[in-house]
């Protein structure tokens, strides 16, 4: 059993079942629990189903501090203290998994014997969802380079380079739940009106735009961060005014979907690339 919480300064701590910090139990990692709405007629025998919302997750970690003298242990509190600060927001890591907590309450108990004293830290999680520690990307439309050094040309020919010949990309989310993700546009050349369609949903993302060689358009769509951002010539800045009104910041259902990747001119001058953490119920 071991877990890291990294707080919002960086600073980090691992508890496992070793010194100075033994973990003797972590609980809230396996389960959650959901609210759910209904509605109620007169006279109706039972309700009916509206809708569900996942509720807060609360992980709970308890152990002891073990130090040699009661001067060690007063300063390993000390610094535990500091780094499960309530002031400051963190991320738990456990089992190759990671979710963003706060920190409810930090309680550290003194017994007869200073040297080893225990504690008691619960957290909050407002979004319940684990994830993968890493983003995982996918190039939809990219040109694979294919010179490489020494050189030798042959005498039939030579590729400098190779693109994906579907515009039809398999994109696997394979966490429990739908997810938000980061759609990137490239342009290499002179590019018209980019946009991604979700195939499975007919949802789309299309940018109103003419992008020139190294314009860059990165669109979020993940719940309550939803934005769309330009980089030209190096400067960010808030793109939200050219995105079609009809466009829609889809999610990524759990298993395979389907994304399909086109421009209203010069296709063939634009890099599509996607990014996202799938998101799991606990570990």
């Amino acid at each position: 059993m071991e877990v890291t919480y990294i707080n919002s300064s960086g600073e980090s701590i691992t508890l496992n079942q070793s010194r100075p910090f033994f973990i003797t139990k972590i609980d809230g990692t396996g389960n959650i629990r959901q609210t759910v709405n209904t509605f109620k007629a007169p006279e109706q025998d039972g309700a009916f189903y509206v809708s569900s919302t996942m509720d807060m997750r609360n992980i709970i970690l308890e152990g002891t501090i073990i130090a040699n003298t009661p001067d060690e242990a007063y300063e390993l509190r000390k610094s535990f203290l500091r780094l499960f600060s309530p002031k400051k927001s963190g991320v738990i890591r456990y089992r190759e998994r990671q979710i963003s907590c706060v920190v409810e309450e930090a309680v550290l108990s003194v017994s007869s014997r200073e040297r080893i004293p225990k504690f008691f830290i619960s957290l909050l999680c407002p979004n319940p969802f684990f994830e993968t520690l890493d983003d995982v990307w996918h190039d939809l439309a990219s040109w694979e380079p294919l010179l490489e050094f020494e050189l030798e040309i042959p005498e039939e020919c030579i590729e400098f380079g190779m693109r994906q010949p579907s515009q039809i990309i398999a994109v696997d989310n394979f966490g429990d739940v739908p997810c938000g993700c980061e759609v990137i546009f490239r342009a290499l050349g002179p590019v018209t009106n980019p946009e991604l369609l979700l195939m499975d949903t007919g949802e789309y993302i299309r940018i109103l735009t003419t992008m020139n060689n190294g314009d860059e358009y990165h669109i979020y769509t993940h719940f309550a961060e939803k934005r769309v951002i330009s980089i030209i010539n190096g400067t960010e800045s808030n793109a939200f005014y050219l995105l079609d009104t009809s466009s829609n910041f889809f999610q990524l259902e759990p298993g395979m979907n389907n994304l399909r990747y086109d421009a209203s001119a010069n296709l063939e001058l634009l890099d599509v690339i996607i990014n996202f953490r799938p998101q799991f119920l606990g570990v």
